[in-house]
């Protein structure tokens, strides 16, 4: 174990001092940093400050409506002008945004016109002038009631099976899937490929064979598996916490996220999943570099397999559409495809216990088995050096060594 620990420290150390390493894990933070700040700075321009005019025609609108209820965002300053003339004249001499039209017939026809020059209101002072029109138009009920006619419905979907729980403000229970299986392809990728070019290159320049020397092939690749893992591990929390960062910098400019809880068991799901299909990318990546003499070669057989890896994106909108689908559940439960279909699956609905159980089960299994066969890949390489292991080699050497 002594010996497998110094591996694992070597390729940390290594790895986290590369310039590239340093360059990629600091890109990605600041990119998200970047696009928050661009996304506050573009809300704070944008934002019109100038008041919001109304016609009356329907005599419903009250011109001094109480103060805002509780929970209630009325912070646009509005104007009652007599006839549609006044309010165009205003809005011309840029005294107000835009101007509201309400027709005699209101609200029996829930019709409106609305006036503007060169952009309408934005979607949340348009929704703050809904409040003010509904509390005008409830302002003889006690406060309690306007509250709650204010405040809409509030829907939360139960599902019997599995006992989850789906509302209108978990907004984040998509968002996260999307971005949890975009940070799992960063970095589980870029480690598992490392994986396959330490191999080659080591195999290549006939370094592997002084190491199998003084340290058992299980302890130098267990070895390097541990030390990539802890790189990616490192890459992870560094994501997470510029996400973290990020979410709570914008969170007053995004409504939405105010009322957004942690979805712890999503998280725990994920963990869970998420070590067994790093070890999966790993030893497949072990068993390519065994069996190539080039990087080169094994760059192109490990982009093929890539490709099962990725498959739940293809098929992203069949699980948008129906997260039951026959394929999707059979993504569920293949053990290549398993982390990323459970991750995007989650956001849209339950995925029953029973495939959670299986899909680990077989993913868990799928390791030791990949594992057990990469190592004899590995072993036969080393036996043939500066000649590839074909189909028929690999399979020979899995069966006999």
């Amino acid at each position: 174990m002594r010996n497998f620990w110094l591996v694992a420290k070597h390729e940390y150390r290594r790895m986290v001092v590369r310039r590239g390493f340093v360059i990629g894990t600091i890109a990605i933070p600041l990119g998200i940093v970047m696009l928050v700040a661009l996304g506050i700075l573009v809300e704070t321009l944008s934002e019109n400050k100038l008041p919001l005019g109304y016609v009356d025609k329907a005599g419903i609108l009250d011109d001094s409506p109480s103060p805002p209820l509780p929970d209630t965002a009325v912070h646009i300053q509005v104007r009652s002008f007599p006839n549609e003339e006044a309010a165009l004249t205003a809005l011309e001499g840029e005294e107000i945004q835009a101007f509201f039209v309400f027709p005699p017939d209101y609200p029996q026809t829930l019709q409106t016109h609305l006036y503007y020059l060169a952009k309408p209101p934005s979607d949340d002072t348009w929704d703050e002038f809904n409040d003010f029109v509904r509390l005008s138009l409830v302002s003889t009920l006690p406060d309690e009631i306007q509250a709650r006619l204010l405040e809409g419905p509030s829907i939360t979907v139960q599902d019997i099976v599995n006992g989850r729980e789906f509302s209108n403000n978990d907004v984040i229970n998509i968002i996260l899937p999307l971005a949890a299986s975009f940070l799992f392809l960063i970095a589980t990728m870029s480690a598992a490929s490392y994986m396959l070019r330490v191999v080659a290159d080591e195999k290549e320049n006939r370094t592997m064979e002084i190491m199998v020397t003084s340290l058992a092939p299980g302890q130098l690749i267990g070895g390097k598996a541990a030390g990539l893992l802890g790189v990616t591990l490192t890459q992870l929390f560094i994501y997470i916490m510029a996400v973290v960062v990020g979410l709570k910098a914008g969170v007053g400019f995004v409504p939405a996220s105010q009322q957004a809880t942690v979805p712890w068991a999503y998280l725990g799901v994920i963990a869970l999943f998420f070590l067994p299909a790093y070890a999966l990318i790993s030893a497949v990546m072990v068993a390519i570099g065994g069996a190539v003499t080039e990087m080169q070669q094994g760059q192109q057989v490990a982009a093929i397999l890539n490709l099962f890896f990725l498959l739940p994106l293809f098929l992203t909108p069949v699980i948008f559409n129906n997260p039951a689908h026959p394929a999707v559940v059979f993504f569920t439960l293949f053990p290549a495809t398993a982390f990323l279909t459970i991750s995007l699956r989650w956001g849209l609905g339950t995925i029953p216990a029973w495939q959670l159980s299986l899909s680990w089960v077989l993913l868990v299994a799928s390791v030791f088995l990949m594992v057990w066969a990469a190592a004899r890949v590995f072993r036969a390489g080393m036996l043939r050096y500066g000649q590839p292991l074909s189909l028929k080699a690999v399979a020979v050497a899995i069966r006999r060594i």
